[in-house]
């Protein structure tokens, strides 16, 4: 086998290896129990949603083996109202996962990154997803919002952020906006829910 190769995607690279890469390393969420939204995302659909971002990618043997990716959104949110990155599309095949592949693309998409000059950075994933959200609470990410992760309710979401400059809130607001938004989702958002308010609500 040859040495992986890391960089910002080429436009020989299609975007179908890219979202077969994704596609892949989903398997372990699905028997973990719950699907990632974007597991299925297609070529044109990722295109569109990196207009404003850039992907990052790992090769070995001219396979995509990993993927990470970001974009610049503009949040009016009540926890951000500004400029934010937002990661996004991540997937290492699961046979990598667990090496250092992750880690390597990460560190080029955080050096893109630092070059935009924003500092606030913002992701979501399934509350199920414990030892993601472990690990980013670790480095500093704070939970800010709980949601279902579509309008079909199937799983509930966590948006979690973290400011380079340092939080904005105290510790037991940010708590108590998370335990609410929480409540609501559980009493409003179910599958089974006559009542079903929108999530731009949240």
């Amino acid at each position: 086998m040859s040495e992986i190769q890391f960089m910002e995607k080429p436009d020989w690279v299609p975007w179908k290896d890219v979202c077969d890469c994704i596609h892949d390393a989903n398997i372990v969420n699905d028997k973990r129990g719950f699907h990632m939204p974007f597991a299925d995302i297609t070529p044109e659909e990722i295109e569109k949603e990196l207009e404003n971002g850039k992907c990052f990618i790992a090769l070995r043997d001219g396979k995509v083996i990993g993927t990470g990716s970001y974009r610049i959104r503009n949040l009016k949110k009540w926890y951000r109202w500004g400029k934010t990155v937002y990661y996004c599309l991540d997937g290492i095949r699961p046979e990598y996962q667990g090496t250092d592949v992750y880690f390597g693309i990460a560190e080029l998409r955080d050096k893109s990154i630092r070059e935009s000059g924003v500092k606030v950075f913002q992701f979501h994933t399934s509350e199920k997803n414990k030892v993601v959200i472990k690990l980013n609470l670790k480095y500093g990410y704070k939970l800010v919002m709980f949601r279902p992760n579509a309008e079909e309710y199937e799983y509930y979401s966590v948006t979690m952020l973290r400011w380079e400059d340092g939080c904005p809130f105290p510790d037991w607001y940010l708590k108590f906006m998370f335990n609410l938004s929480k409540y609501i989702s559980k009493i409003f958002f179910t599958p089974n829910s006559k009542f079903r308010p929108s999530l731009k609500r949240l």
